[in-house]
């Protein structure tokens, strides 16, 4: 079972989405704050796997080029760039884990 699953939470922020413009949604504010409030989450979540996902593209992009010519400058880049990413990941992976449903 995968703790992300990015189809999974678009189909839940559509699921919100839809809930917010039926008749009535918003007569409710205990109802409307508690979707409101998971589809910020959700919506948040996917931002940042998407920012994470682009991240990987560009290092991957960025190694390939250094495997054509070497730089020392690019080298140096990438090797701080991946610090970062494993940083997101890790912080990623962490708020997933806490804000998983049990």
């Amino acid at each position: 079972m995968s703790l992300f699953d990015l189809s999974k939470i678009e189909d839940r922020i559509g699921q919100l989405e839809k809930c917010t413009m039926q008749e009535g949604f918003w007569n409710d504010s205990k109802t409307s704050s508690v979707v409101l409030q998971e589809m910020k989450l959700l919506k948040n979540k996917h931002t940042k796997f998407v920012k994470i996902k682009e991240e990987l593209t560009n290092l991957e992009e960025l190694n390939d080029l250094l495997l054509l010519e070497e730089d020392v400058e690019l080298v140096k880049e990438l090797l701080k760039n991946t610090k970062g990413l494993e940083h997101e990941l890790e912080k990623f992976e962490i708020e997933t884990l806490l804000s998983r449903k049990i």
